[in-house]
């Protein structure tokens, strides 16, 4: 059982797997963990489906109570930590906080997938406390030809490629899988739950080795040498490649364009001093021996 709070005021919905919610006297936006409804709205990377506007049609009125008013929930983590580690720890790229959500006893999470909105999303880790039952879901839903397992739902529309993403998700699932198994042990660190210890190291110039995700590639090319975002809005960290486009570069390059990047494994270990460079975080790569699939002294 993970971490809960109880009693929260849903304040709006925006489609069927983002909520806001109020805590602690604030407007908490919850990206829903392990759910990955279709898009309602434009904006995005990923295609608007008649999928996603059923989707969200559902969640505004699941969330909804007779008088037209909004529900009060609880949401729950995926450990045990205190509450106070879990609304720092959990929160996405955006600063989101990552939950499941109930509405009485009702897991949200579980029904989306149960009832076919939602594949079970496994791109950045498995359900520490579901998966077995998110599983047993999607296999149920997809046996049962509901909503974006049917074909018929977006006939008339774009559609998601799941053909292709689902192994796609899982390969990068059980990299994270990996990477908890060993987390306690190798003193790697984590740029969306160690931050603060990432910046502590930049302060003193540390030898580090940070857990990181290269899916976006090579994000812009400066006076000669190319910089990755290799964290996030909310958690922001640089890896700066100095004469990327020499001969000598050359093969750290085309590791990362045809190994990690785009719909590569993503998830890498990169060591190296980090230093705070433009009030952020930052280390220098300069060789292949920097990047690995597997944290210092292998898998536990």
């Amino acid at each position: 059982m993970g971490t809960k709070i109880e009693n929260l005021q849903v304040t709006k919905v925006i489609d069927g797997d983002t909520i806001k919610v109020l805590l602690n006297g604030k407007e908490e936006s919850l990206r829903l963990i392990c759910v990955d409804t279709e898009e309602s709205q434009p904006g995005g990377s990923k295609p608007v489906t008649e999928a996603g506007k059923a989707a969200s049609a559902m969640a505004k009125q699941y969330f909804a109570t007779a008088n037209d008013e909004l529900v009060q929930v609880d949401i729950e983590f995926d450990t045990d930590d205190s509450v106070e580690v879990s609304l720092e720890k959990h929160r996405d790229n955006y600063g989101r906080l990552l939950c499941y959500i109930y509405k009485g006893e009702e897991n949200y999470n579980i029904k989306l997938v149960e009832e076919g909105w939602s594949p079970y999303f496994v791109k950045y880790g498995y359900s520490r406390l579901y998966h077995r039952q998110m599983t047993a879901a999607e296999a149920e839903a997809q046996a049962n030809n509901l909503v974006i397992w049917n074909p018929l739902t977006n006939v008339r529309g774009t559609t998601r490629d799941y053909t292709t993403l689902l192994p796609w998700w899982f390969m990068r699932g059980a990299i994270v899988e990996e990477h908890r198994l060993s987390e306690t042990t190798s003193g790697v660190l984590s740029v969306r739950l160690d931050y603060p210890k990432i910046l502590e190291a930049a302060q003193t110039n540390q030898r580090i080795t940070i857990f990181c995700d290269l899916q976006g590639g090579i994000n812009k090319s400066l006076g000669g040498g190319a910089l990755i975002f290799a964290g996030s809005t909310f958690h922001r960290f640089d890896l700066w490649i100095p004469n990327a486009y020499s001969e000598e570069r050359a093969p750290l390059m085309r590791l990362i364009a045809t190994r990690y990047a785009g719909m590569g494994r993503g998830y890498v270990y990169v060591s190296g001093e980090v230093k705070m460079y433009q009030e952020k975080p930052e280390i220098v790569l300069t060789g292949v021996e920097q990047l690995s699939d597997f944290p210092p002294g292998g898998i536990a």
